[in-house]
């Protein structure tokens, strides 16, 4: 019976996997269905292409490397960064980037993860909490701007 329900956990809808997160994560869903809405109109999707892929996934791979987020050392699914590193870009209906976002699920977890809505919805609030705990980004403007252009740019 817990399979049929993990099942149909995975299988639901952005906005409903949405729904869930905050529920499992006990976050309020205004900021995070916005989120969904900007970055994916709410369509299941993978790897963004076109406007929302300015910087090829290896500058995010690399960056994320460096600040020891993606182990390439001891995980064969960071390993997967060599070469382009596509897949380590902007993913999934949230828009997480993958190399920014994987570490907040846990120590060897695949950048295609993020593609699962409900993983999305799950790594979309942990990471808003970093941009809140971490980096004091204490307004939904404020974290809006780090989604889109980066810590850095909202900070200023």
């Amino acid at each position: 019976m817990l399979i049929a329900y993990l099942l149909a956990a995975l299988s639901l809808s952005p906005a409903d996997a949405t729904r869930l997160a905050c529920r499992i994560e006990r976050y309020p869903c205004a900021e995070v269905l916005a989120i969904l809405a900007v970055e994916s109109r709410g369509q299941a999707v993978g790897v963004h292409t076109g406007h929302a892929s300015r910087k090829p996934g290896r500058v995010f791979w690399d960056a994320a490397v460096a600040a020891r987020w993606l182990r390439p050392d001891i995980c064969d699914e960071h390993m997967r960064g060599q070469g382009d590193a596509a897949g380590w870009g902007p993913r999934g209906v949230h828009g997480n980037v993958a190399a920014y976002s994987v570490h907040v699920l846990g120590p060897c977890v695949a950048a295609a993860a993020l593609d699962i809505p409900l993983v999305s919805a799950v790594a979309t609030i942990r990471r808003l909490r970093v941009l809140e705990r971490r980096y004091g980004l204490r307004t939904v403007a404020e974290r809006a701007e780090a989604w889109r252009r980066g810590v850095g740019a909202a900070r200023r």
